[in-house]
């Protein structure tokens, strides 16, 4: 039921409110990817890329982008499973890893490789161009900050609200 409500309320918040901030024409939160984040380490890996394939594929739709936010999505639903199957594979307990439960320090460390690997795929993908490599590097860096600190917002909340 929580991972319902975070689908629906993340894809809300960024098709109604974030989709229509644009800062400068350079910064552009896509806080939606902590949908693909926070999915379960117990589901399986197709219904993990299925969802991030609809989850990308909504965002295609109301974005007018093409592809880019699907390729994207499913290329770090990849990495998080190839990763949390490494780490997972590494403990010696039975507990599946967990993007929830990481303290906060682990949690940004976490959170800005893959917002890093979504958003410089999704703004490569829409320049589709290298000569303009820098400007997509700009854009990468200030949007990921930006979607660090919703990111980190989100944790704050929700950590409050369970203790």
């Amino acid at each position: 039921m929580r991972n319902l409500k975070l689908f629906f309320g993340a894809l809300l918040f960024q098709i109604i409110i974030l989709n229509n901030i644009q800062l400068s024409g350079y910064i552009n939160p896509y806080y939606y990817i902590i949908i693909i984040l926070y999915l379960p380490a117990k589901n399986s890996k197709v219904t993990t890329l299925l969802l991030s394939f609809l989850t990308g594929f909504i965002m295609d739709v109301f974005c007018y982008s093409y592809g880019a936010h699907t390729f994207a999505s499913v290329l770090i639903a990849y990495l998080k499973i190839t990763w949390a199957n490494r780490i997972n594979y590494t403990k010696d307990t039975e507990e599946l890893f967990d993007f929830k439960s990481l303290p906060m320090i682990r949690f940004i460390q976490v959170s800005i490789y893959f917002i890093m690997i979504h958003h410089f795929t999704l703004f490569l993908l829409e320049s589709f161009s290298l000569s303009e490599l820098f400007m997509v590097l700009k854009t990468t860096i200030l949007s990921a900050i930006l979607t660090l600190i919703i990111f980190i917002i989100h944790k704050i909340m929700i950590t409050k609200q369970t203790t």
